[in-house]
């Protein structure tokens, strides 16, 4: 009775983000909620489904606590399963669809999932490491591009489970707003992913940031194409269910099915980096496609150069613009700049996010002096738990009462905030953060490489391009071509190197103890390759 009493309580009050779609479901049941490819799904559908997933854990035995891995491209299967799972306890897993098998072993071995979810074109990779993932008690695929794929021997069918599992109740377990809703991992400045712990209280504090400062309406029409495994992609999702508009899901970016997308269903909003904005308007017959119903578009990941925001201001005169600053660690609060601040304050990211408190610190955590450039730190009920099985770095992260975000940045006199630089050697390529120790480690392992420093220099298209400057060992001659090639066997796509530069042990610049000056190369090669 005591056990009946502390559920009812806990299902009175508390804050679960699988609570959100029956919420929505109440008052719009049959508005359209989800479209994939062919599927429309009202937000009835879209919780009962999610009602179904979480019956399907249930009886596989799935209990709250337990972390459920997925490795996939966007898909209604997902969406499901981590709302489902979140209604029950469960936290999910999610893992970048481009990893390869040494990646996904040292993720799953360190989450230590009980189940993990492939989509069928995805199981070679996760095959390759399967005898070597040891907490998964159960693998299983998803059919989403290639339903013919082969059912490995003795992995579970999502689908197929999902079509018998007919149970569309809402369960009753009891959780805390504490509790982990993700797991994700983030390659941060480290040789090694962070499991960044992300709570149901985070989620609900950025929900209600979004609506107060990303203008998200229930009438709008949101394109998400950025993948759910990021926490910015779950943020967009999550908050088209919360307010109740339509979120057209595409399975990855594709330049050309964007802009068909947003033709066919009307989309009113897009959330890109720059990269994309730049590329869009050289589709072939860009002109052709009626974008009309553009009204919101979000630029993050990097500020807008001025001259494409021009471009794109010609083009949609009355649209609004937001630049976005955030990190997985803050579930990605931080701070946007405003359509009405946009084109005078372009190379800002803006102001604090509704309920989130940003200063500058020196490198003893004190306050500095507007105009001078220091640590960006924030508070917020955003921030993280902390970094999954890693005390030492939770507690350097998020010392002294502060979420100390590894960026370095300066406000202005008007309380803008700009982002300078990054205190360590992250690499943020095409959207993504690639760390250059975690590269420089596969490169090493080359047989004919002495020495390697891992930079990122600039690029017109990518914001940054990853950059090995090498040195091979003595008589030894080692190829650009041979690098690549063998990086690309080791390493997701995103993280090989663009380019290699081959230099002598002499042209590598140290400091007295013998660490390689990135910086000096970093100088050396934009100058010498003409991208300053």
């Amino acid at each position: 009775m005591a056990g009946d009493l502390r559920l009812q309580r806990n299902l009175l009050r508390r804050m679960n983000i699988g609570d959100i779609p029956k919420r929505t479901a109440a008052r719009i049941p049959h508005k359209e909620a989800l479209v994939f490819r062919d599927e429309r799904i009202t937000f009835e559908q879209l919780n009962r489904n999610c009602c179904r997933m979480a019956h399907l854990f249930l009886e596989l035995g799935a209990r709250r606590g337990d972390r459920i891995a997925f490795i996939t491209h966007n898909c209604p299967q997902y969406i499901y399963s981590w709302l489902g799972m979140c209604k029950i306890g469960c936290i999910v897993n999610p893992l970048n669809f481009m990893l390869k098998a040494p990646e996904i072993e040292f993720i799953i071995n360190h989450s230590e999932p009980r189940f993990f979810f492939v989509e069928d074109i995805l199981v070679p990779q996760v095959l390759e490491a399967a005898p070597r993932l040891k907490s998964v008690e159960k693998f299983g695929m998803l059919r989403i591009t290639a339903p013919d794929t082969p059912l490995p021997d003795g992995w579970l069918d999502l689908d197929q489970l999902f079509q018998e599992t007919m149970d569309d109740s809402e369960p009753e377990v009891e959780t805390d707003d504490e509790d982990m809703a993700t797991l994700m991992y983030t390659s941060g400045t480290e040789t090694r992913p962070k499991g960044v712990m992300n709570t149901h209280k985070n989620f609900f504090h950025t929900l209600m940031s979004g609506i107060v400062d990303l203008n998200i309406r229930p009438d709008d029409v949101a394109l998400l194409s950025i993948p759910l495994y990021h926490v910015a992609g779950k943020y967009l999702l999550l908050e088209g269910i919360n307010v109740g508009c339509k979120v057209v899901l595409e399975y990855a970016p594709n330049p050309v099915e964007i802009l068909e997308l947003t033709q066919k269903e009307r989309v009113t909003y897009w959330v890109y980096p720059p990269t994309l904005y730049q590329v869009l308007p050289s589709i072939p017959n860009f002109k052709d496609y009626d974008l009309s119903s553009l009204r919101k578009f979000i630029s993050f990941g990097a500020v807008m150069p001025v001259a494409l925001l021009q471009q794109w201001k010609e083009m949609f005169p009355e649209a609004e613009w937001r630049n976005y600053y955030g990190q997985t660690e803050s579930t990605p609060l931080g701070s946007t700049l405003q359509p009405e601040d946009f084109e005078r304050k372009i190379a800002s990211i803006g102001k604090p996010h509704t309920g989130v408190e940003i200063k500058i610190f020196d490198d003893e955590d004190n306050e500095i002096p507007v105009g001078e450039v220091g640590e960006i730190v924030m508070r917020s009920p955003s921030v993280m738990l902390g970094y999954y099985k890693d005390e030492e770095k939770t507690a350097e992260t998020l010392r002294n009462g502060w979420l100390h975000t590894g960026d370095l940045g300066r406000f202005d006199e008007d309380g803008f905030l700009y982002f300078v630089d990054r205190k360590k050697d992250m690499i943020k390529t095409g959207g993504e953060n690639v760390s250059s120790k975690e590269v420089e480690e596969v490169i090493f392992k080359h047989e004919k490489v002495m020495q390697v420093a891992v930079i990122g220099l600039p690029d017109a298209y990518w914001g940054e391009m990853v950059t090995a400057v090498v040195v091979p060992y003595p008589g030894m001659e080692v190829t650009e071509e041979e690098l690549i090639a063998y990086c690309k066997e080791n390493l997701a796509g995103y993280k090989v190197p663009k380019k290699v530069i081959v230099i002598s042990m002499e042209e590598m610049p140290v400091n007295p103890s013998g660490k390689i000056l990135k910086r000096e190369l970093r100088s050396r090669f934009a100058r010498e390759l003409g991208l300053e």
